[in-house]
C-alpha cells in the first residue's frame, strides 16, 4: 500500500510540474509551442489514468482506467511527433503527415476506449504482494503489440526526421537537436523497461514531467542561452578590434582572435606582466588612472602581401575598465584594443598637408607683401607728389595732367587692392565695420568717381533712388562702396555705347532692418547663359580672346560676391546677349532714421576742390623713418601746411641715434628697411632713449591680411598704408600728437 501511496504522490507532483510547464509554454511565440503545450496536457491525462490505475478495485475499473492512459500515450506521441517535426523545421513534412496520423491514432485510440466492452487487445490480472494488496497490469497479446507499433513507428518518425537535421547542422545548432533526441530516447527507455520487467506501476508517467520540463527549459534557456554564448564568442572573434578579459585574481580567462593574432597570446600563460597591457598599465599607474585609455605602439615583421616579411609599425588604442557585475562588486578586468594604424598615418599625412599648405599660403603672403611693397612705395612717391602738383598749381593743363596722373594712380591702386581683399577673404580676415551714412552721400561719391571714366567712353551714367528709403543707414559703409564700384566699374568697362543706370530702393516695411536693393543696369555686350554660371569664380573671365583690351584682376565679381555674402545678402545677374546686362543686390541694413531720404541731388561740383589743412602744430616735432629719399620728401610735403616741425632719418640706426638725444612727440616709422627693418628699430627706441613712450605710427606697403593687427599687437600706436593721403595722414597726426599742441 505504501508503494502506492508514493507512487501516486510522485505522479501528483508530476501532474504539477506539467501543468506549469504547459502554462510556461505560452511565452514562446512560436508555432512548436503549440504542439509542446499539447503534448503536456496529454501527458497530464495520461498521469491522471496512472492514478486512476492504482486506485482500482476491480478489474472493470481497471479495464477503463489502463484504456484511457493507452490512448492519452497516442496523443502524447501525436502531439510530441508533431512538436519534434516544427521543431527541427519540418513544417512541410508536418503539414502533409498529420491529417493521416492523426486519423491513424484517432482510430487506435476509439479502439482502445472499447475495449472495456470487446474485452480484446489487451488483458489485466491481478498480482498480490505480501501485504495483500492487488496490483493491475496488462499482459502482452497480439493486439496490444500493434497499439504499440503505431506508437513506436510515430517514435521513429520523429527520430528519422531529427537525426536528419542533426546530420545537416552544424555549431550549436546540431546541441538543440540533440537535446530533443536525448528527452526522446529517455522516454522510450523507460516504457521498455517497464514492459520487460512487468513493472507493477508504470513508473514512466513520472518522468513524463522531467521529459516536458527538460524540453521546455532546452529551447527556451539553455538552447538560446548556449546558441548566445556561442554566437557573442564567434562574433567577439570576427571583431576588427581586440578584447582580453581578466578574472578578479588577475588570471586571463578569454582573448579573441584579433588578440591572439596581434600579440602572440595565449591565454592559459599570459598575465599583466605581458605586453601590451603591462605598457598600459603602467602608463595609467603614471597618471593616477585606475582606469582609462593609453596609446600603444608595436614594431612586428608581417608578410608583406606574399613578397616576405616586412618591418611594419602598428598604432593602437587600448582601453582598461573593470568588470562588475548587477551588484557593482568587482569581478574582474578587460582590455579593449583598437587598431587605429590607418587614422595615424592618415593624421600623419594631414598633419604634414597642413603644414604644406600652411607654408604655400605664408609664401603667398610674403609674395603679396614683397609685390604690395614694392608697388606701393614708387606709387607712394607718384601720386604724393602729384597731389603736392595739384596743391600748388593754377595751371589748367597743369592741373589736367596731375588729374590724369591720380585717376591712372588710383586705377593701378584699385588692381592692386582687388588682390589684396581676396586675400583677406580667403583668411576670413574680412570684418564688418558699421557706421551710419545717408544713402544719397553713397550714390554721389559713385556718381562723381565714375562719371569722368564714363564720359570718356561718350557714355552716360544714370543714378537715381527711391525718395521713400530711409535718411540714415547703419552698414559698413565701405564695403557697400567697394560692392557698388566693382558693379558699375565692370558695366563701364564692357559697354560700348549707352550707358549705366543704378537705381536704389528697398523692400518691406519693418522698423530697424530693411533689405536695400542696388540695381546696375547697362547696354553692354552681355552675358552667354552658360558663362553666368562662372561669373563669380575668381581669376575668371568672360570671353577673354574678345575682351582682352578691358583691364583688370578677374577678381572684382569674386569679391563683389563673398562680400554680399558677408553682409547676408545677395546677388543676382539677368542678362540678354549683345543688349546688357542686370546685376540686383540685397543688403540688409539697419534703420537709424526713418525719414524718406527725399529727392536725389547729383551737386556736381566741376570747380577747383582748394586745398585746406585741418591742423596746424608749430610747436610739434615727429620723426619720419623710411630708406626711400623720395617718400621722406613726400611726407615732408603733404605736412608742409601744418607748419609741423620735420625731422627725417633714412635708415633705423640713424633714427635710433636720433631718438636717444631728442624728445619726439610722434613718430611714422617705414616697415621694409635695410637691418635694422621697422619693427626691429620699433624695439629698440620703446626700451632705449628719450622715445620709450612716444607714439610710433606704422607707415608701410604692407597691407596684406592681418598686417594692421599685428603692428598693432607688437605695440605700434596706429597703422597708414602707402601710397599716403594727405587727409588720412593728417587724421592721424591729430588723433596721436599731444591735445595741447595741435590747432584746428
Amino acid at each position: 500500500m505504501l508503494t502506492k501511496i508514493i507512487f501516486v504522490i510522485i505522479d501528483c507532483l508530476a501532474v504539477c510540474a506539467l501543468y506549469f510547464t504547459a502554462r510556461a509554454t505560452d511565452r514562446i511565440n512560436r508555432l512548436y509551442a503549440r504542439w509542446l503545450k499539447r503534448t503536456l496536457l496529454a501527458g497530464i491525462v495520461a498521469i491522471y489514468a496512472n492514478i486512476l490505475i492504482a486506485f482500482s478495485f476491480s478489474n472493470l475499473l481497471a479495464h477503463i482506467a489502463y484504456s484511457f492512459y493507452f490512448a492519452s500515450i497516442d496523443w502524447i506521441l501525436f502531439f510530441l511527433v508533431g512538436f519534434c517535426l516544427e521543431y527541427t523545421e519540418h513544417e512541410q513534412a508536418l503539414r502533409g503527415m498529420a491529417p493521416v496520423a492523426a486519423v491513424v491514432m484517432a482510430l487506435d485510440s476509439v479502439s482502445i476506449l472499447l475495449n472495456t466492452f470487446f474485452d480484446h487487445e489487451f488483458y489485466v490480472f491481478a498480482k498480490r504482494d505480501s501485504a495483500s494488496v492487488i496490483f493491475y497490469q496488462t499482459r502482452p497479446f497480439l493486439p496490444f503489440y500493434l497499439h504499440l507499433t503505431i506508437d513506436y513507428v510515430a517514435i521513429i518518425i520523429a527520430f528519422i526526421f531529427i537525426l536528419y537535421r542533426i546530420v545537416n547542422s552544424y555549431s550549436f545548432y546540431r546541441t538543440k537537436y540533440v537535446i530533443i533526441l536525448s528527452v526522446l530516447l529517455l522516454v522510450v527507455a523507460l516504457n521498455i523497461a517497464y514492459m520487460m520487467f512487468e513493472l507493477p506501476l508504470d513508473a514512466s508517467v513520472m518522468f513524463y514531467a522531467l521529459a516536458g520540463t527538460l524540453i521546455y527549459f532546452s529551447i527556451q534557456k539553455l538552447v538560446p542561452q548556449g546558441l548566445m554564448v556561442s554566437s557573442i564568442g564567434r562574433a567577439v572573434d570576427d571583431m576588427n578590434e581586440g578584447l582580453i578579459l581578466f578574472d578578479i585574481a588577475d588570471n586571463c580567462i578569454y582573448a579573441n582572435a584579433f588578440s591572439r593574432q596581434r600579440f602572440s597570446i595565449e591565454p592559459s600563460e599570459y598575465n599583466l606582466s605581458c605586453e601590451p597591457v603591462h605598457t598600459v598599465l603602467e602608463a595609467l599607474h603614471a597618471k593616477g588612472e585606475a582606469t582609462g585609455e593609453h596609446a600603444y605602439t608595436q614594431t612586428v615583421n608581417r608578410d608583406d602581401a606574399g613578397c616576405g616579411d616586412a618591418v611594419v609599425t602598428e598604432h593602437y588604442l587600448i582601453r582598461y575598465t573593470h568588470l562588475k557585475d548587477s551588484r557593482s562588486r568587482l569581478i574582474g578586468s578587460y582590455f579593449l584594443v583598437e587598431d587605429n594604424t590607418e587614422q595615424v598615418h592618415y593624421l600623419a599625412e594631414i598633419e604634414s598637408a597642413r603644414d604644406q599648405a600652411n607654408e604655400a599660403n605664408k609664401a603667398k603672403s610674403t609674395f603679396l607683401a614683397n609685390m604690395s611693397h614694392e608697388i606701393r612705395t614708387p606709387l607712394n612717391s607718384v601720386l604724393g607728389m602729384n597731389e603736392m602738383i595739384l596743391r600748388s598749381t593754377d595751371d589748367p593743363q597743369l592741373r589736367e595732367y596731375a588729374e590724369s596722373i591720380k585717376l591712372s594712380g588710383d586705377t593701378l591702386l584699385s588692381l592692386i587692392n582687388d588682390v589684396l581683399d581676396f586675400s583677406k577673404i580667403e583668411a576670413n580676415r574680412m570684418d564688418i565695420i558699421p557706421v551710419e551714412y545717408n544713402p544719397h552721400d553713397l550714390l554721389r561719391e559713385c556718381y562723381h568717381y565714375f562719371d569722368q571714366m564714363a564720359e570718356s567712353k561718350d557714355l552716360y551714367i544714370e543714378v537715381t533712388c527711391d525718395e521713400t528709403i530711409p535718411s540714415r543707414l547703419m552698414g559698413d559703409e565701405k564695403l557697400v562702396r567697394q560692392i557698388m564700384t566693382n558693379i558699375i566699374s565692370n558695366a563701364i568697362k564692357y559697354t560700348r555705347e549707352g550707358g549705366v543706370k543704378v537705381h536704389m530702393s528697398d523692400e518691406g516695411t519693418a522698423s530697424d532692418v530693411r533689405d536695400m536693393v542696388i540695381t546696375v543696369s547697362d547696354t553692354g555686350i552681355g552675358i552667354e547663359q552658360e558663362d553666368i554660371n562662372y561669373l563669380f569664380d575668381a581669376f575668371k573671365r568672360i570671353n577673354e580672346k574678345e575682351n582682352a583690351t578691358i583691364q583688370g584682376t578677374g577678381l572684382g565679381l569674386a569679391i563683389t560676391k563673398e562680400l554680399v555674402t558677408l553682409m547676408h545678402g545677395t546677388i543676382s545677374v539677368h542678362s540678354t546677349p549683345g543688349q546688357g546686362s542686370v546685376f540686383t543686390i540685397v543688403i540688409p541694413q539697419k534703420i537709424v532714421d526713418k525719414t524718406p531720404v527725399g529727392e536725389f541731388k547729383k551737386h556736381i561740383d566741376t570747380g577747383r576742390k582748394e586745398y585746406k589743412e585741418s591742423f596746424r602744430a608749430p610747436d610739434a616735432r615727429i620723426l619720419i623713418v623710411d630708406d626711400a629719399k623720395l617718400n621722406l620728401k613726400v611726407a615732408q610735403a603733404l605736412l608742409k601746411s601744418t607748419l609741423i616741425q620735420c625731422d627725417t632719418a633714412s635708415g633705423g640706426d640713424k633714427a635710433i641715434e636720433m631718438c636717444r638725444d631728442t624728445k619726439y612727440d610722434l613718430i611714422l616709422l617705414d616697415h621694409r628697411m635695410p637691418e635694422p627693418d621697422g619693427i626691429q628699430t620699433f624695439n629698440v627706441i620703446s626700451k632705449e632713449g628719450l622715445n620709450t613712450d612716444t607714439p610710433v605710427i606704422m607707415l608701410t606697403a604692407n597691407v596684406v591680411s592681418g598686417a594692421e593687427e599685428e603692428y598693432k599687437r607688437i605695440g605700434f600706436a596706429d597703422y597708414l598704408s602707402k601710397p599716403i593721403h594727405g587727409e588720412e595722414l593728417e587724421a592721424a597726426l591729430i588723433k596721436h600728437l599731444p591735445p595741447e599742441k595741435v590747432y584746428t
